[in-house]
């Protein structure tokens, strides 16, 4: 096995998490553990890392490396992202449409 098979497969053991969120790739570029021998030489991927991985590892975007502070991206907003109230069901929307009517 060469040097850089062995350190990749290394840091795959070390953090990789497959029920976690973001893939093996994401997962490594965000270890944090800089007193680890192999945190210079860690694989770094090609793939952006989504604001919302950081969230979920709670991870602070200056807790990073330069490398991987590049690869960040801002997470893309959905229609449930700042909405105020709980989502609601079709009957829910029945009444209100009623309602409405009357």
């Amino acid at each position: 096995m060469s040097l850089r098979k062995a350190i990749n497969a290394m840091c795959r053991h070390c953090t990789y998490d497959p029920q976690d969120i973001g893939s093996a790739a994401q997962q490594i570029a965000c270890c944090t553990c800089k007193s680890c021998p192999l945190y210079e030489v860690r694989p770094m991927t090609a793939k952006s890392i989504p604001e919302k991985l950081l969230k979920a590892y709670r991870i602070a975007s200056d807790d990073l490396d330069n490398q991987a502070r590049a690869l960040l991206t801002p997470s893309l907003l959905c229609s449930a992202d700042g909405q105020n109230e709980p989502l609601l069901d079709s009957e829910s929307i029945s009444r209100t449409a009623l309602r409405r009517i009357n």
